[in-house]
């Protein structure tokens, strides 16, 4: 019998190859379009007036004076958009969470320092920004909530500021306590991270009449979904609204969700019959934009004399800002599921409380719920080693 000389592999069409980039020569080139590059012939610019105070409630607004400025179209409050809905969730399921959603401007109380309180629109930016600088808004100043973890306040009459609390778990988490060998209790916080993207956010709204098209430039992320939300809040068919991509210069979770500027030059673009235009500065970016990740855990772990983990019993705190935005709980959600990670758990319990504070409102950021369950479980797995005296590597 005469072996069959061995097969050659074929060769692949990808794997192992080495793949153009597609994507960069606009970048490289500088050919390459951002939100702040695309105008319209007769746009409009928009400033937004922001609240300076942490949690207030809103005696007053004086617009005249920004209103009588030479070049300035108009200036609006909340009382001039009183049929547009807050940004509710983008999917729509949990209605009890809908009365901790963000109006598109504050109406009686402010709950951030950025809180949008007024806009203003006119001709250029410079006029624009020298006219939200006269708008007068007169806040009779609240006390701040600024920890997570103390005591619920009145968020709204009737409701508290724990908006929602969270629960997984599985097995019997007290006898495995019971049963321990060792048990270790940490007490662990996260701090507040935020992204920082090259290109800050940029909304310009453009209605075309003849069509009854309404258009967003400077989408940045999931704009089917953020279509057809803005469809629901305008009252329009999603066919009749249009979302434009161009290149981002960072996203990290933070952008491209629906904020209340994105709402407002739409809205204002079919009302005024102008394009309108509004570019994010890096301050409206540090204060507004969504942040995320601080959460305070109190976790404790049993484990047998080798090491084994037996069970994780988990209390935390979500300190989600001033509003609920458009990712709901999801952050504490998948804190929940990811906790016990790559390890065998045999019994589990976590509760997490997403409670509102009087900062800047938080969401998703760079894997969500990821980064915050990884760090507090393998402190757990380094207290247990160091309290059984065994190599860190060993007890994983």
């Amino acid at each position: 019998m005469i072996d069959a000389p061995p097969m050659s592999p074929k060769p692949t069409k990808s794997i192992g190859q080495s793949v153009q980039r597609l994507e960069d020569p606009p970048l490289v080139t500088g050919r390459a379009r951002f939100v702040a590059d695309v105008n319209f012939p007769y746009q409009l610019c928009m400033r937004v007036v922001r609240s300076t105070h942490a949690h207030g409630r809103i005696r007053s607004v004086d617009t005249k004076s920004a209103s009588a400025m030479q070049g300035v179209v108009e200036v609006w409050t909340s009382a001039d958009i009183p049929d547009v809905p807050p940004i509710y969730p983008r999917t729509g399921q949990f209605k009890n969470l809908r009365p901790y959603c963000q109006s598109i401007l504050a109406t009686d109380r402010v709950r951030y320092v950025g809180d949008p309180v007024a806009v203003v629109f006119a001709e250029d930016a410079g006029i624009a920004e020298d006219a939200a600088e006269r708008v007068v808004i007169d806040i009779e100043e609240l006390p701040p909530l600024v920890s997570p973890t103390a005591e619920p306040a009145e968020f709204a009459p009737g409701r508290t500021t724990e908006a929602a609390v969270v629960q997984q778990g599985y097995g019997d988490v007290a006898a495995a306590f019971r049963a321990a060998h060792t048990i270790v209790e940490l007490d662990l916080t996260i701090g507040r991270h935020a992204g920082v993207p090259m290109e800050t956010r940029g909304a310009i709204g453009s209605y075309d009449a003849d069509r009854d098209v309404l258009e967003l430039h400077g989408a940045a992320k999931v704009p089917h979904r953020n279509r057809e939300q803005l469809a629901g809040m305008l009252g329009r068919s999603p066919s009749s609204v249009h979302l434009h991509e161009y290149h981002v210069g960072g996203g990290f979770g933070g952008r491209g969700e629906i904020y209340p500027e994105d709402v407002l030059v739409m809205v204002a673009a079919m009302r005024l019959g102008r394009p309108v235009k509004w570019i994010e500065d890096r301050l409206e970016h540090m204060m507004c934009s969504n942040q995320s990740r601080q959460q305070h855990h109190v976790i404790r772990a049993a484990a047998d004399s080798e090491g084994r983990l037996l069970a994780i019993d988990d209390e935390f705190f979500t300190d989600q800002g001033a509003y609920i935005r458009t990712h709901e709980t999801r952050v504490s959600d998948l804190t929940c599921a990811l906790l016990p990670g790559p390890y065998r758990v045999p019994a589990y319990n976590i509760v997490g409380h997403v409670r509102l504070t009087n900062k800047t409102p938080a969401a998703t950021y760079r894997s969500p719920g990821i980064y915050e369950s990884t760090f507090v479980r393998e402190r757990v797995m380094d207290g247990l080693a160091a309290k059984l005296n065994l190599s860190p590597l060993e007890v994983r």
